[in-house]
């Protein structure tokens, strides 16, 4: 029979917690795991495109299209973008989802304001700049401006994640 003493099973029990720490951070953290954390990276030259199309004036079909294309790249590359950058990636996609959804709302030829517009504003106080942005119609929802203004803010983004980190 082994007799243990009290100075023993205490440093027994110390050691068992270093080790489960150390392995807990070994495989929680991912620059300890050697991924290549690059996602944002990638993330960033697939949305530039996406920008270029936006700025230039597209379709709803078309826009749809590419953000489908993007939100594919975003979900693949996500786990690879350090925790850092993933407040941005979300910020981005939520940008760009909304002006999914003014393109949509806008393709459907409709007269009366979008039903989402209380919830757009609430959400991106900025866009009330779109209301009543054309002289001729004070009180309507500008589309192209609010377009303008998601993009500005996305591209705002872009650059905010680019500080943050090493150059993209």
């Amino acid at each position: 029979m082994i007799a243990l003493n009290a100075s023993t099973v205490g440093l027994h029990r110390e050691a068992w917690r270093v080790f489960v720490l150390a392995f807990f951070l070994l495989f929680s953290c991912d620059q300890l795991r050697n991924q290549p954390l690059t996602g944002h990276r990638d993330i960033a030259a697939a949305l530039r495109p996406l920008l270029d199309l936006g700025y230039a004036g597209l379709d709803y079909p078309t826009y749809h299209a590419e953000f489908q294309a993007f939100q594919t790249v975003v979900q693949q590359k996500i786990e690879e973008t350090p925790h850092e950058m993933r407040p941005y990636v979300e910020t981005i996609m939520t940008y760009l989802h909304v002006a999914d959804k003014v393109l949509e709302w806008h393709a459907q030829q409709r007269t009366e304001q979008p039903p989402q517009l209380t919830t757009w504003i609430t959400h991106h106080p900025f866009l009330k700049a779109a209301l009543g942005a054309r002289l001729e119609a004070p009180h309507v929802f500008d589309v192209e401006t609010a377009l303008q203004l998601l993009f500005e803010k996305t591209d705002q983004t872009l650059v905010a994640m680019q500080v943050k980190n090493k150059p993209i």
